[in-house]
Parts: structure tokens; C-alpha cells; sequence
């Protein structure tokens, strides 16, 4: 099986604070063991914490697990693992651990999702054939080199039911959501026979000009399917993409059910709409920004959104019917700002962040800027808080991004550290803005998400020497771990 590395993100929802304050626990919670995988967490609505991830052999697991010991290769060679799931309580304390896997590799893309009852879903790709599923299981067994799996769990961990999801080549970068009773699941195929429904946007696969054929695992068009929550039908389903790479990086619902992807692709046919933004590729690869029907059978607005280099956007916030706003990275330096950026200029290095505000009604960028240091920088989450201002999260390699004098951490000495934002409404100003962690730490993949009373809850693989780590479920290893941290967000 090839290395799969991915990333996708929740949303941050509305906060009603303005500073993170300090780091209310924080936690080794399992080795990462040469597994690379993301590590997601849920909040559900008493602010107990479903958080998963990959790992080999040491997990700490409780008397109650679903799976109480390792069941993937010990092949060191080979990447890959089992997935775990743990449920902490509002402050850390651990209430639930079990692995969940099979003989094969459980780690690639882990999601996580929760419905309106708390149930529990966890998502990702595996080529185990000996998964457990359900009896009525839309899909009782693996099609392809590697598939879709999805279990559920009740919120006090008890299994309910389980499938596959894939056609006969390989389908993976799992992310999952529930809306409208339905739980969507967004991936990335190679597969000629993904199961799509009667009203598909589009029926077909194509990737016949993918970037780098010697990068086989780069190869694919994005799936968008919806199931029942019992995870026995599957109630609509397509491919989306064009004739190279696709593949979505966030996702949002609008007030109406409608459908908003995030992401990038290397297609210059990728599908857009006639009123699009921007209708051809800048550079390879685009972000793009696409509006589906609920029932997967229209694309209601498509745009690609990019310079004349690399861009992705990362995260989505719907603001009302005709605004949304975006983040991501690029390293295009003519990337579409607006002439009242907080910042006009690229700053170099491998990529900045940006933060923009783009209006449906006028099909443009109401405001754009470019957000970062000199080295590395990437923007992956926004939401809007209670007070009308923005959260955006991120991710630094630079020592002079634009941090606040009143920050938490004001400084890094090396790596990828967290960073956090607090924007004014008009998106123009930066009120405060801190470093997340360590001084040296190492950060990927984070996946964040609020918590109840001005709480921000992150999730990420780390390597740390000094990371501020309270609860240790798990002894670091000398390469990944698992681990989370809970920011107070609260002025005091």
C-alpha cells in the first residue's frame, strides 16, 4: 500500500472570547509507531471529547473496549496500524479506549463525526478485509485495494453498526459529516466503479492526465456520497473532478442543505459554472471553491480561485446567504488581494496563508489579503464568533508572523508551531494573535473544534521536546505522537 498523507478539518464554531488565555490541559493520548494518520476530535454537547487516531501496539485501552488489543501487521516497514477511539471527559480524564482495526492498515485520513443523539462515527481507509460490519451494511465487504470504512458507536461506546464504502481500485482520504439526517462521506477515488446514484453530477471517472504517473497515489476525482445513519443505504453519490488530481480540503452547509467544497485540484477542467469567478487554471494546482445541490445531482456555483503558482483553500465559513470565508495557502505572489489587504505583498518562503471574504451575489473577493512570516504558512480553520469577529487557526514555520505583544506564546525556535487568530469583522485587523505551543514542536495535521464556555479543542500528530503536556496517556516516541490540547479562550 502506498504512504498516504492527509489532512482535512473541521469547523470551528462561534466563540464568545477574544484571547487564549492559557492551555486549560493538554495530553499525549497514544505513539504514533511510524502510523500516519490525522488525529480528530468531537466535542459532544456535555463537552466530553471523542478524539481518534492511528497507532501500533501500547495503546492504554479501558476494560469496556470494543477491541482491547493490536490486530495490524508488525511488519516496521510498512506503514500502517490501527485506528483508536478514546472519549475523555471535559477536563481529560479518560472514560473510553479501544482499538479498531483488522489484519491489514487502519490509519490513513481518520474522521470523525456526531449526530444530533451523540452517536459517535468514525471513518477511515483501510485494506483489512476481516472489519466487523454490520447486517445490514450498505457494503459487507472491501472492493478495492483499499476502501472507505465507517463504524458507529452510541455515546456511551457501544458499537451499533459498521460498513465498507469503495469500488475495485483504491478509495481513501476519508472525511466524514452529519447534516440533514444523513451522514455525507468525501473521499478521493481511482476506482472505475465507485457506486454513484441515478442523478450523479457526473457518472464517470476520469483521471487520464494525472500530475506525476510515477506518483500514482496522486491520482483521483473527489466522491461525495450521503448515507443513512444506519449506515445500511446509500442515498446519493458521485464523482467530482476533472482529468487530473482532485481532492476537497474542508466542507460547510449553507441555510438551505446546499453542499460547499473547499479544496485543490491539478485539472484544468475542473467543472466550473458560467459565472464563475475565475473560470481556467492560474497554476497547478487551483483552489477551487464549488457549491453542490443536497441530492448531489446539480452544481449550483463553481470557481477556481488562485495565482500563477500553488494554491489550496483550506476552510470554509458560510457567513449568510451571499458571503463566505475563506482560508488556505498559497504561493502564487499574484494571488487575487484586494487594495485594502492588511498585507498586499507575498512574504516568501514556501507558502503564506490568506484570509478572504468572497460575495456570491457580485462573483468576486470582497476582501483578500495575504497572512504570514517569511517561511511557512498555512490557514485552516475560520469560524465567526459571538461578538462578530473571526477565529482563524493555522500552522507556522515563521519567526515573524504577525504575532500580537499580548500573546500567549510569542515566539518559536524552530519546526511547525500552531497559531491563532483573532480578526475585527471587517477582517482588516488582527486584535490578537499568539503562537500555540512549544518552542520547538513540530505540528500536523491539527483538526479543531469549540467547546462549550469559550473553549477551543485541537488535535494533532506532534513531535515536541517541550509541548505542555498534563495528562499523559501515552510515553512520546521519538517520532509522532497523538495529542491534544484545550485552549481557555476566556479574557480574564
Amino acid at each position: 500500500m502506498k504512504t498516504i498523507f492527509c489532512t482535512a478539518f473541521l469547523l470551528v464554531a462561534a466563540v464568545a472570547t477574544l484571547v487564549a488565555q492559557k492551555i486549560e490541559f493538554s495530553s499525549y493520548l497514544a505513539p504514533v509507531g511510524g502510523v500516519h494518520s490525522s488525529t480528530p476530535s468531537v466535542t459532544d454537547r456535555n463537552g466530553n471529547i471523542f478524539v481518534a487516531g492511528g497507532t501500533r501496539e501500547g495503546l492504554r485501552v479501558t476494560n469496556d473496549a470494543f477491541q482491547k488489543k493490536y490486530q495490524g501487521h508488525t511488519d516496521k516497514d510498512v506503514t500502517g496500524g490501527d485506528a483508536f477511539l478514546m472519549k475523555l471527559s471535559p477536563t481529560g480524564e479518560l472514560i473510553y479506549s479501544t482499538y479498531i482495526g483488522g489484519s491489514g492498515s487502519e490509519n490513513y485520513c481518520l474522521k470523525l463525526a456526531i449526530d444530533d443523539f451523540g452517536n459517535v462515527y468514525v471513518g477511515f481507509t483501510t485494506d483489512s478485509q476481516d472489519l466487523p460490519v454490520s447486517k445490514n451494511a450498505c457494503q459487507k465487504s472491501i472492493k478495492g485495494d483499499n476502501d472507505h470504512y465507517i463504524i458507529k458507536f452510541s455515546n456511551d461506546c457501544r458499537y451499533i453498526a459498521s460498513t465498507y464504502l469503495g469500488g475495485s481500485g483504491s478509495d481513501h482520504w476519508t472525511t466524514l459529516a452529519v447534516h440533514n439526517n444523513s451522514l455525507y462521506l468525501f473521499g478521493k477515488t481511482m476506482s472505475n466503479d465507485f457506486p454513484v446514484t441515478e442523478r450523479a453530477i457526473q457518472k464517470k471517472y476520469d483521471n487520464s492526465a494525472p500530475p506525476d504517473t510515477s506518483q500514482s497515489w496522486m491520482a483521483g476525482d473527489i466522491t461525495i456520497t450521503a448515507l443513512s445513519l444506519n449506515l445500511d443505504k446509500t442515498l446519493f453519490s458521485t464523482y467530482l473532478g476533472g482529468k487530473s488530481l482532485d481532492y476537497i480540503r474542508f466542507y460547510s452547509f449553507d441555510s438551505d442543505g446546499k453542499i460547499i467544497l473547499t479544496g485543490a485540484t491539478y485539472s484544468d477542467n475542473f467543472p466550473t459554472t458560467k459565472n464563475a469567478y475565475q473560470k481556467s487554471m492560474s497554476g497547478k494546482p487551483d483552489g477551487f471553491l464549488t457549491i453542490l445541490s443536497q441530492n448531489l445531482s446539480e452544481i449550483d456555483y463553481s470557481t477556481f480561485i488562485g495565482g500563477d503558482s500553488t494554491d489550496q483553500v483550506n476552510a470554509v465559513f458560510v457567513e449568510d446567504a451571499n458571503n463566505i470565508i475563506l482560508t488556505g495557502e498559497t504561493k502564487s505572489p499574484d494571488f487575487p488581494v484586494t487594495s485594502d489587504a492588511l498585507n498586499k505583498k507575498y512574504m516568501g518562503g514556501r507558502s503564506d496563508g490568506f484570509i478572504m471574504k468572497f460575495n456570491l451575489k457580485s462573483n468576486k473577493p470582497v476582501y483578500s489579503s495575504f497572512i504570514g512570516g517569511s517561511k511557512t504558512d498555512w490557514l485552516k480553520y475560520v469560524a465567526r464568533t459571538d461578538q462578530q469577529k473571526y477565529v482563524v487557526v493555522g500552522t507556522s514555520g515563521s519567526k515573524d508572523f504577525p504575532v500580537t505583544k499580548d500573546a500567549l506564546y510569542p515566539s518559536i525556535n524552530g519546526g511547525m508551531d500552531l497559531v491563532i487568530l483573532i480578526f475585527d469583522k471587517t477582517l482588516k485587523n488582527i486584535e490578537y494573535s499568539t503562537y500555540g505551543g512549544g518552542s520547538k514542536q513540530r505540528v500536523m495535521d491539527p483538526v479543531v473544534s469549540y467547546v462549550k464556555g469559550g473553549k477551543l479543542l485541537i488535535s494533532s500528530l506532534c513531535i515536541s521536546p517541550d509541548f505542555p503536556a498534563t495528562i499523559k496517556y501515552a510515553e512520546p516516541d521519538s517520532t509522532w505522537t497523538n495529542c491534544l490540547w484545550k485552549f481557555d479562550l476566556n479574557r480574564k
